[in-house]
């Protein structure tokens, strides 16, 4: 996670009103924490692990976010997403919903200079794609849509807080990460 300012103004569904310049936290899923899809493809038990991987971080956001002062003027949590195909955008935000997310993003007050940037990240991605995993590597990649989805405060602590504070100390939180991904049943097995 990192902490930014609001580029500009918005208000969530909640009525939270984020200020350009207001306190954001942005998420990022961290790759080599994604449970590896099986080469069939992703299966049901896939997706319930890794639908409690998310909510159990998520809680554990929560927590931290909670045990110091130095969060308490975030008005959101967000994150940046990148995606192949527009079909592919409606199955993400299926997803955060599920989660509380929304979607916010203008891609017409996206000035043409941060357009330029992403083609410039979206060629590096397929390059980087074609070297590592050349299966993966699709033209596409050149074309992904960009959204971003958040979360007011309000509706994230509600949603996340109470659970989530139960395990506030790193070693527990550690130990207990490690027992409930041991209880996941793993992709080959299913």
């Amino acid at each position: 996670m990192q902490i930014e300012e609001a580029d500009r103004d918005f208000v969530l569904a909640d009525g939270t009103s984020v200020g350009r310049g207001e306190k954001i936290i942005n998420l990022h899923l961290w790759n080599e924490h994604v449970p590896v899809i099986p080469a069939d493809g992703p299966t049901v038990a896939w997706g319930r692990r890794m639908s409690s991987s998310m909510s159990f971080s998520l809680h554990q956001l929560a927590a931290a976010l909670e045990s110091c002062a130095e969060f308490d003027r975030v008005t959101a949590v967000r994150f940046k997403t990148a995606v192949a195909t527009a079909n592919r955008t409606v199955q993400l935000m299926r997803i955060m919903e599920h989660f509380g997310f929304e979607i916010v993003t203008d891609r017409a007050a996206v000035p043409w200079r941060q357009k330029v940037h992403e083609l410039g990240e979206n060629i590096l991605a397929l390059l980087l794609l074609t070297a590592v995993n050349p299966e993966s590597a699709r033209l596409s990649v050149l074309w992904r849509v960009r959204s971003e989805v958040l979360v007011s405060r309000k509706n994230f602590d509600r949603r996340y807080r109470a659970r989530g504070a139960v395990n506030a100390s790193p070693e527990l939180d550690a130990a207990d990460y490690e027992s409930r991904r041991a209880r996941l049943p793993s992709p080959s097995h299913v």
